[in-house]
């Protein structure tokens, strides 16, 4: 038996607790009590960092760690490895496979539901790089990851748990943060005043360690258990009935913010890239159909971008927004003149392979769906955003939020419609 454990998109902020621990140590307890004795974990990260130690830990606590990590019986998934397996085609093109997954009697495959993305875990998380790039490069098609998901429950025999998540809860002192200023009451709005003295009072670097890296309590909405598509679909349909919140059309100006630390664990802030994929593909684009902000709309969102990236965890996207986007926007560009260099630079995979960082082709993904989300807007407006930043991701910048409005107003007019996302978690917008 192979635990497969699903990690693609993360519920932002991140849980303080995650159910994915309850969920493998009940998968490992029944298998014990089976008599099951060929049992190891496998992390499905596709282009994501690999897991070190300390993720392992958080994730899956001690008694898992420490009963498998000694013998080396989990491991993150490596999308170059010479050892996958060729499960079979789709569209005449081979898909190749983890090994230890594809040889498994049963594959248990446990996963979170904190979004409502129709990706498919083990199509971008088990499989090769030509793979994965099929289904989300520049000319990719995101259809393909269920033919992919297909064939792949085909060649293994699987079963699979999601916990569907609701939405954070964080402490009494930032409880506030969860609900509408008309709805503070005396203690939040005190609250409040005391947070921002807090932070205006300690030095950049203090204020990050204090509240940069925030964790929250998630409420289990419900435990899907079954045929790996029937519980995708099922954990899918939950998220949206417990989350999904209702706005009167489309507006003229969508604002958020940006969790910094739940895009990018390695600085509590984040990278302009990471920022940029959290505000206009996460945020914006969690909706039903319609989307928050009309097109040829403006986007407003709030983040420092400052120009920082991790020297081990993200040295390929540090390049790519140095030297690629300050060529060109384009992903087609990019794609044909980049792509195929970054993803076979030694130095860059050697960092995934062995130091847990993102695949270079992670970077080159979360660009395309920045530039799909972007070609939507008619101007991206980053409130407090470093202006040399900005203007790499082809955006604009101000300084406070009235003067980004009054940037906005060039587009929408003096007296727009405004939809705010508010709160801490994800919110799923019904657009009517």
């Amino acid at each position: 038996m192979t635990l497969v454990v699903v990690d693609t998109e993360r519920p932002l902020p991140q849980p303080r607790f995650d159910p994915r621990r309850t969920l493998a140590e009940q998968v490992l307890a029944l298998a014990a009590r089976a008599g099951v004795t060929d049992v190891e974990v496998v992390i499905a990260n596709g282009l994501r960092k690999r897991w070190n130690s300390d993720d392992i830990t958080r994730v899956l606590g001690d008694r898992v760690a420490t009963s498998f990590l000694p013998d080396g019986l989990i491991t993150s998934h490596d999308v170059t490895g010479a050892d996958l397996v060729t499960v079979g085609e789709v569209d005449g093109v081979p898909v190749r496979l983890n090994r230890r997954v594809a040889q498994s009697d049963l594959a248990v495959v446990i996963g979170l539901r904190a979004d409502n993305s129709d990706g498919c875990a083990l199509s971008a998380g088990l499989t090769d790089v030509a793979t994965i790039n099929r289904i989300g490069g520049a000319d990719g098609d995101p259809q393909l990851a269920v033919a992919v998901g297909r064939l792949v429950t085909s060649a293994v025999n699987t079963f699979a748990l999601t916990a569907v998540l609701g939405q954070p809860l964080f402490d009494r002192t930032l409880r506030f943060t969860s609900k509408r200023e008309w709805e503070w009451t005396a203690l939040d709005r005190l609250a409040f005043a005391v947070e921002r003295q807090v932070v205006a009072g300690l030095p950049r670097r203090g204020a990050q360690i204090v509240r940069g890296a925030l964790r929250a309590d998630y409420p289990v909405i419900d435990v899907l258990g079954g045929t790996y598509e029937t519980v995708l679909t099922e954990a899918r349909d939950v998220w949206q009935a417990a989350n999904a919140v209702e706005t009167p059309g489309p507006a003229d100006v969508l604002v958020t913010s940006v969790w910094g630390a739940g895009v990018d664990e390695s600085d509590p802030i984040g990278s302009p890239l990471d920022a940029a994929h959290h505000a206009l593909v996460r945020q914006a684009g969690s909706h039903l159909g319609s989307p928050f902000v009309r097109e040829d709309g403006v986007l407003i969102a709030m983040h420092p971008l400052r120009n920082r990236f991790s020297n081990r965890r993200q040295s390929a996207a540090s390049d790519f927004f140095a030297k690629v986007l300050t060529a060109t926007l384009d992903p087609q560009e990019i794609a044909a003149a980049h792509e195929a260099a970054a993803i076979s630079d030694e130095w860059y995979l050697d960092l995934y392979r062995k130091h847990h960082g993102a695949h270079p082709l992670h970077v080159f993904h979360q660009w395309y769906d920045i530039a799909r989300a972007a070609a939507q807007l008619g101007d991206v407006i980053w409130v407090g955003g470093d202006r040399r930043s900005a203007a790499v991701l082809g955006h604009r910048s101000a300084t406070t939020y009235a003067d980004a409005l009054e940037i906005a107003s060039d587009r929408v007019g003096p007296h727009p419609s405004i939809t705010v996302l508010r709160g801490a978690g994800l919110a799923l917008g019904d657009v009517r």
